[in-house]
């Protein structure tokens, strides 16, 4: 898979559920500071293990078509 790419739609996903009001958490971090953390141990998943990575597209991509209701069943695991 191309790098920019998957960079690409990583920070989209993330940036999109940052918050304007960026609330402190129970954490003590703000919920925009905890998405960029998640955004960053994510690509750093992505780079470390790319195979299991496209698995995860697959199995999203099925799991999309199963909520849109183009498919009846979804897979329970991830392979």
């Amino acid at each position: 898979m191309d790098q920019d790419k998957i960079v690409k739609v990583v920070n989209i996903f993330f940036d999109s559920l940052k918050s304007e009001k960026n609330e402190t958490l129970e954490t003590g971090l703000s919920q925009n500071a905890t998405i960029d953390i998640l955004k960053q141990a994510t690509l750093t998943c992505i780079n470390d293990q790319p195979e299991k990575f496209e698995k995860y597209v697959s199995w999203f991509l099925s799991s999309a078509m199963f909520l849109l209701g183009d498919i009846d069943e979804v897979s329970e695991k991830i392979e």
